[in-house]
C-alpha cells in the first residue's frame, strides 16, 4: 500500500482550483532527492502538500509522506486517487545512467511504465502533470538544442526519459522540464552530485579524477525548484529547458570548485572517459533555455555564482 509510513498530518485546508489564488494541492513523487526535497519544503509553507520516497525516509514540515515504489505503477495511481492533487511534480527516477543500461526492463518499468500510468491517472481527475526530463534526450552534437529540437538518445537512460516525456503529453495539462547536471548542498541519503564528491575528495587530499571529454550546463538546484513552482503553479503547458547557462567539461567546473571552497586544485587531474569502460555512452549537450527566460524571466546561475550560493548552505 502506498501509506506505509506517514511522517507528519497534512494539513487540513480547504482544496481550491489551480491558478485561482496562493493555495494548491500537490503531490511530490520523489521528493527525497536533492530538487525533490527543496521543491517540498517550499510547497509545503503553503500549500496543501503529499510527497513520496522510496529507501531513504524524509520529514518535511506540513507534509504528508509515502513510501512509494514506481516498480509498482498501481501504488502511484491510488496515492494519486485517494489524495487528489491538483498538481502532481513527477521527479523520481534512479539517478545512474549505467544502471539504466544494465538494468533494461527495470528502468523501462521504473521510468516508463510508471509514466504512462501517472500520466493517465492526472488526466483522469484533471490535475495538472509536472516532470523532470534530462538534456539526454539529445545526442549533443556541438549545438543549442532548444525544445523544438526532436529527441535522439544515445543511451537507455535517456530513451526512457524521451517515451516518458512522450507518456505525459497524453495529459494535456504538463509541463516537460529538461535539465542537466544538478548540484547543491547534500543530504543523508541523497546522491552526491559532481560538486560534493569532489569537494569531499580535495578536502581529504586526495586526487579528483575527472573528466576532461564530459561537458555539461551545471545547474543549481534551488533554481530548478524555483522553475518548477512556477511553470506548474502557472497556466503555462509544454515544454521548457532549464539548465545553467555555463557550458563547461568536468575539469574546468572541478578547477572553479577548488578555487570557491579554497580546496588545493593540483588534485584535480583530468583523464579521458574511454579510460573509466562504463557501459553508458554519455553525450555532450549544451541546453538552450531561451523559452524560459523569454516567458517567465527566470534567469538560471552560473557555476561560479552556483557555488557562491552553495557555500551558504553547507
Amino acid at each position: 500500500m502506498y501509506g506505509e509510513i506517514r511522517i507528519t498530518a497534512i494539513n487540513k485546508r480547504k482544496p481550491r482550483k489551480a491558478y485561482e489564488g496562493v493555495y494548491l494541492k500537490c503531490l511530490v513523487i520523489g521528493a527525497s532527492g536533492l530538487v525533490g526535497r527543496e521543491l517540498a519544503s517550499r510547497l509545503a509553507a503553503n500549500d496543501e502538500t503529499a510527497v513520496t520516497f522510496l529507501s531513504n525516509p524524509i520529514e518535511i514540515k506540513g507534509a504528508e509522506a509515502h513510501r512509494l515504489d514506481l516498480a509498482n505503477p498501481g501504488s502511484a495511481t491510488e496515492l494519486i486517487g485517494s489524495f487528489k492533487p491538483e498538481i502532481v511534480f513527477h521527479l523520481a527516477a534512479n539517478p545512474s545512467v549505467d544502471w539504466h543500461e544494465r538494468e533494461q526492463a527495470a528502468a523501462y518499468a521504473v521510468n516508463v511504465a510508471c509514466a504512462i500510468a501517472i500520466s493517465r491517472k492526472t488526466r483522469e481527475i484533471g490535475a495538472k502533470l509536472a516532470y523532470l526530463s534530462s538534456a539526454f534526450v539529445f545526442p549533443g552534437f556541438g549545438k543549442f538544442y532548444s525544445e523544438e529540437d526532436i529527441p535522439a538518445p544515445v543511451n537507455f537512460y535517456g530513451a526512457t526519459k524521451a517515451a516518458a516525456e512522450s507518456a505525459v503529453r497524453a495529459n494535456p495539462n504538463h509541463v516537460i522540464v529538461r535539465t542537466d547536471q544538478i548540484y547543491g548542498p547534500h543530504k543523508a541519503g541523497q546522491k552526491k552530485s559532481f560538486v560534493v564528491s569532489t569537494l569531499e575528495k580535495l578536502s581529504q587530499g586526495k586526487k579528483a579524477e575527472v573528466c576532461r571529454d564530459w561537458m555539461n550546463c551545471p545547474t543549481y538546484y534551488g533554481d530548478l525548484a524555483a522553475v518548477l513552482m512556477h511553470l506548474a503553479s502557472s497556466e503555462k503547458t509544454g515544454t521548457y529547458h532549464a539548465a545553467g547557462p555555463d557550458f563547461i567539461d568536468r575539469y574546468d567546473w572541478a578547477l572553479r570548485i577548488a578555487a570557491a571552497f579554497g580546496k588545493d586544485a593540483s588534485l584535480v587531474a583530468g583523464i579521458e572517459s574511454a579510460t573509466l569502460d562504463l557501459p553508458a555512452k554519455r553525450p555532450n549537450v549544451r541546453l538552450s533555455c531561451g523559452k524560459l527566460m523569454q516567458e517567465t524571466g527566470i534567469r538560471m546561475k552560473g557555476v561560479d555564482e552556483g557555488l557562491v550560493e552553495m557555500m551558504r548552505h553547507v
